[in-house]
């Protein structure tokens, strides 16, 4: 018997109305998501990758319901969860969580780290008193932090530091899931190693389930089981990382792998220049997303909009290419 997915994403869309004009009532819109569909197992970390404006953000917002999403579904844990209202909502993100991509914009200012930690579970009325003081000071423990930290505000600690007080924050009300959106893209090589060893480590020890957001592809092959790729708002390509990194199918996940930087300095890639820039999401093109710029273009790229079928075992891939459109 299959394994049910934790969370299923089902056509997820998000179309944000722009105006043509200041005096204009016609209305456009910036397609950052449009229809994007996968699956994440329970114990998985689950890589979304893609360049920057893509919308891999955008997606992580609309899942969690930051953002109101223009159609589709979002199911966790067996509820469709973009139908509660906000009361059943508020009890749901007691497991769905999120670590955000900037340290130092995610952390309030003037509030201690304690403080800071101990929000979630004072709103969610997990805690109180020397239970709750308790709490926060393990959870500062187990993320690598003295249990005086907490006395502290963030301006006074490094970036892997306040990275560090996000993710106990994250634990606090003991997650399922939890969303981390590029958590490692604004710190320093060295301390990006410990916040990955950190997080594998979080999730052996409190059977997490990751969604990992993020454009650094050796990042994502380090830490992900299976990855998505990304681009103006579709899916081009979703595999296991090792099948993904040793087999891209679609042209930009190829074009994307050419242009990591190889371990050995003597080693040789051959590296795909894209012509052009992205396009637009206001005006994105007919068909294949990606046919203005891909070498293979064929006529019925720009006629056809290819479905994401698989290649393979567990490999979807989202081209004409393929023969399986």
């Amino acid at each position: 018997m299959a394994l049910l997915p934790l969370l299923q994403v089902r056509d997820l869309k998000k179309y944000y109305p722009i105006k043509k004009s200041p005096l204009s009532r016609t209305k456009v819109f910036a397609k950052a998501v449009d229809g994007i569909s996968f699956d994440i197992f329970r114990g998985e970390t689950f890589g979304l990758v893609g360049e920057s404006g893509c919308g891999k953000t955008t997606a992580a917002k609309a899942i969690l319901r930051l953002e109101k999403a223009t159609a589709g579904s979002v199911i966790f844990d067996g509820i469709d969860i973009m139908q509660l209202d906000k009361a059943a909502m508020r009890q749901v993100r007691r497991e769905l969580q999120v670590v955000f991509q900037d340290p130092y914009s995610s952390l309030n200012p003037r509030m201690t780290v304690e403080d800071i930690v101990a929000e979630p579970l004072i709103v969610h009325k997990a805690a109180k008193g020397k239970e709750l003081a308790g709490k926060v000071a393990e959870l500062l423990d187990i993320v690598g932090l003295s249990r005086n930290s907490g006395e502290r505000y963030p301006h006074e600690f490094s970036g892997g530091q306040r990275q560090r007080i996000g993710l106990a924050r994250a634990l606090a009300l003991q997650p399922k899931l939890i969303i981390l959106d590029e958590p490692v893209s604004a710190l320093d090589v060295s301390i990006q190693s410990q916040i990955i060893n950190l997080l594998e480590d979080l999730q052996q020890q409190f059977k997490l389930t990751y969604l990992f957001i993020a454009h650094d592809l050796s990042v994502v092959n380090h830490i992900s089981d299976r990855v998505a790729v990304m681009y103006l708002g579709k899916l081009a390509e979703i595999a296991s990382g090792e099948e993904l990194f040793s087999n891209p199918q679609h042209p930009y996940t190829q074009a994307l792998l050419s242009s990591v930087p190889l371990p050995d300095p003597a080693a040789k890639r051959e590296k795909i220049i894209l012509p052009g820039n992205v396009p637009s999401p206001v005006n994105p093109p007919w068909g294949c997303r990606f046919h203005t710029r891909c070498p293979y273009k064929m006529d019925i790229c720009t006629q056809k909009e290819p479905a994401l079928n698989a290649v393979g075992d567990s490999h979807f891939v989202a081209c004409h290419l393929t023969g399986s459109n």
